[in-house]
């Protein structure tokens, strides 16, 4: 066991987390936890002028990492009131955010102490879950959790408000868990049954097209969008914000769909007659809620992890939901969606 001030606690815990980067703002409310960050040499703490750019910063450098950004408003009040905006983004972009807030000392709470906001009540709008600690002993078992939840399905921003007294407070500590320890590490899978149809629809089609989201790109799997493309012979377009999701220099990469893409890209969704959609909403974004670029007698195989988005741009055709990880489990793996792999019903593939 070890004896650590909560500041101290709060830095083991993003180290544990193999944090590499933390954006954010000094403020007194947090003055342990920027102390320890000065001792902890693998965290590159990123000053920023404005709380807003730091957390605009973390969610640019998650998209672009595929890591979790952090940010830390030393100041409570005035300082995390800043973070608003860039969560509130965030959580629209389904980005893994750790925020972490300095707060009022625990005993000042509800005395219309200096700078106090209800920052419970404040973050709660825009983030997957808020906490405030309630002592210095939980500290690192609730950035444990803010971990968690920011990465679990749909990735999204989280806030932790962390009070004054509990980080100056002292506790002792054992070892923390990595996150190999208590993180899920894979997605719900589809039904063999499921897989065999869009196969089937698939290897029906006549003018097959192929939309790729924030799925394949978040979970890195571009390249079995790629084979089963080339399988089929069927053009790639990616969902507005996501042109990065599959290499511009593709032969099948058609660009970007939807009412802001080009031309070609949203004639040839306005023109297919089977759809799969891998990783994507198929929101607003991609349809302006029309059928202007998209084909209304279309089949659509919809593969995405929020079930409430299966479905929801379904036009008048077959349409086929497959709720899992677009590029996770070997079941929802796009390769296997050639014809000639068929399914037992524990969802193990047999090659024809």
């Amino acid at each position: 066991m070890t004896q650590l001030s909560g500041g101290q606690a709060a830095v083991e815990a993003l180290r544990t987390e193999n944090t590499k980067i933390v954006f954010g703002l000094i403020g007194s409310a947090t003055m342990e936890m920027f102390d320890a960050l000065y001792d902890a040499k693998e965290i590159n703490f990123v000053g920023v002028h404005d709380e807003r750019t730091g957390t605009h910063m973390a969610d640019g450098y998650a998209r672009a990492s595929g890591e979790t950004g952090v940010v830390l408003a030393g100041q409570n009040g005035p300082g995390t009131t800043n973070l608003v905006t860039g969560l509130a983004q965030a959580r629209a972009a389904y980005t893994p955010i750790v925020s972490i807030g300095g707060a009022l000392a625990s005993g000042h709470m509800y005395r219309d102490a200096f700078q106090e906001v209800d920052q419970q009540a404040l973050f709660a709008p825009v983030t997957k879950k808020t906490w405030t600690a309630p002592s210095t002993d939980r500290v690192p078992e609730l950035f444990r959790e803010a971990f968690r939840v920011a990465n679990s399905p749909r990735k999204g921003p989280v806030h932790l408000n962390l009070p004054r007294d509990v980080l100056s407070g002292r506790a002792e500590f054992g070892d923390l868990s990595g996150p190999d320890r208590y993180r899920p590490i894979s997605a719900a899978a589809a039904p063999g049954a499921i897989i065999a149809k869009a196969a089937e629809m698939l290897a029906g089609a006549a003018r097959p097209v192929i939309i790729v989201g924030g799925g394949i790109k978040n979970t890195g799997t571009a390249d079995r969008a790629i084979a089963l493309a080339e399988v089929l012979n069927a053009p790639l377009v990616s969902s507005p914000g996501h042109g990065d999701a599959i290499p511009f220099g593709h032969p099948l990469n058609a660009g970007q769909m939807g009412p802001r893409g080009n031309e070609v890209a949203s004639r040839l969704a306005k023109e297919a007659d089977v759809i799969l959609a891998l990783g994507t909403r198929i929101g607003f974004n991609a349809t302006f809620y029309s059928y202007d670029n998209l084909n209304r007698d279309a089949a659509i195989i919809h593969v995405e992890q929020e079930p409430t988005a299966i479905g929801r741009a379904a036009a008048h055709g077959e349409c086929v939901g497959v709720r899992c990880n677009a590029g996770g489990d070997p079941r929802s793996d796009p390769a296997y969606l050639d014809h000639g792999h068929s399914f037992d019903d524990d969802g193990r593939a047999h090659p024809p």
